[in-house]
């Protein structure tokens, strides 16, 4: 019940066949209607996570194991396992879209049971590449990996991404985890985002231009210099909605768009919780699926003032690729171009895709 209280948790994946998490998500979120979308892998047959299901904002539950039903489709056995993980690595029956949602999130494991052998690799399924690979940081919340040195010190030496919690078993884990949700989110009280957050759709292919809300005058010059030269911008002057929608519009929006603009100055080095965040979070996550050619780049960071695209306060992945700086958000012909030639080449990709 406590972890289904932390709200930004929105897709769990369970290794129990029953349905007790799904029930606690529709109690706490839903005052108990079944809104939760569940879902279960089988060896037998193929159940993926549909494209657009996180889209919404609804939880998920992905039944790793199988769920519980009349036919014997989840793992009771240790021969059970065995075959559930054999047919997770199979091209026909394994769960690719679900495997693409983990590989660009963060995996927190929670008293998974498993042996320490298994759940290193789960771990690793969670990931593009090698467990030594710091593309992303996994927690580990389990007793019985906490209690394997031999593990423990594999995971220190090779995954020094990987964070263990050898003090704290899940239990405890989580009871802290959900004192510290609700002490910054009281009940009642949501987080007001910024101002510039998107509250509609982006045309497919537009360019996103993210930027924090008190330079909205000075990114409305870029705006216009792009659309001038042809180029589809998303730029969204409306307070976000209210309600379960704006994640999953949000996300769809990015993954939608050509090219991520992350409009970088002095207000973006605030150390307040602020919307465009989110938004740069997203956006990196993205990235990581992108070409490294830099004539099909997909993030295109731009300063407009003297702020150092090395400070520390800004994502690090600025810094290794090509910036623009255009003082007071004046555009350059340079700039337009490279921004359109961009933008037409995704345009013609989405075509020849189609």
């Amino acid at each position: 019940m406590q972890l289904s209280d932390i709200r930004p948790f929105q897709l769990f994946v369970s290794t129990t066949f029953d349905s007790s998490l799904t029930r606690a998500l529709n109690q706490q979120r839903f005052g108990g209607n079944a809104r939760t979308r569940v879902f279960a892998h089988s060896p037998n047959e193929l159940q993926d996570l549909p494209g657009d299901a996180l889209d919404s904002g609804d939880p998920i539950v992905y039944h790793l194991m199988g769920k519980l039903s009349a036919t014997p489709a989840y793992a009771v056995t240790q021969e059970d396992l065995i075959e559930f993980f054999h047919s997770l690595q199979s091209e026909t029956h394994r769960p690719a879209d679900l495997l693409h949602e983990l590989s660009s999130r963060n995996l927190l494991i929670l008293g998974s049971r498993l042996s320490g052998w298994l759940t290193s690799f789960l771990m690793r399924m969670s990931k593009r590449q090698r467990l030594s690979a710091d593309d992303k940081t996994d927690y580990v919340a389990d007793e019985i990996v906490s209690n394997d040195r031999n593990l423990v010190l594999f995971l220190e030496r090779f995954s020094s991404a990987t964070e263990i919690f050898r003090d704290a078993g899940p239990v405890a884990f989580v009871n802290e985890l959900h004192r510290r949700w609700t002490e910054r989110h009281p009940a009642g009280v949501r987080p007001v985002p910024d101002a510039a957050s998107p509250a509609h759709e982006l045309e497919p292919g537009a360019v996103f231009l993210s930027y924090a809300s008190g330079h909205r005058p000075v990114v409305e010059k870029l705006k216009e210099a792009l659309e001038q030269a042809g180029v589809d911008v998303f730029f969204d002057k409306d307070q976000l909605a209210a309600g379960n929608e704006w994640e999953g519009k949000l996300r769809r929006n990015i993954r939608q768009c050509s090219l991520f603009v992350p409009i970088i100055s002095q207000q973006t080095l605030t150390p307040e919780r602020r919307f465009f965040r989110v938004e740069w979070n997203l956006a990196l996550e993205e990235a990581q699926m992108a070409s490294y050619d830099s004539d099909t780049a997909f993030l295109l960071p731009v300063v407009i003032d003297g702020t150092s695209i090395d400070h520390p306060a800004l994502p690090a992945k600025f810094s290794t690729i090509q910036t623009t700086s255009l003082p007071g958000g004046n555009s350059t012909p340079e700039f337009v171009e490279r921004v359109k030639q961009l933008y037409r080449k995704r345009q013609l990709a989405r075509a020849g895709a189609a």
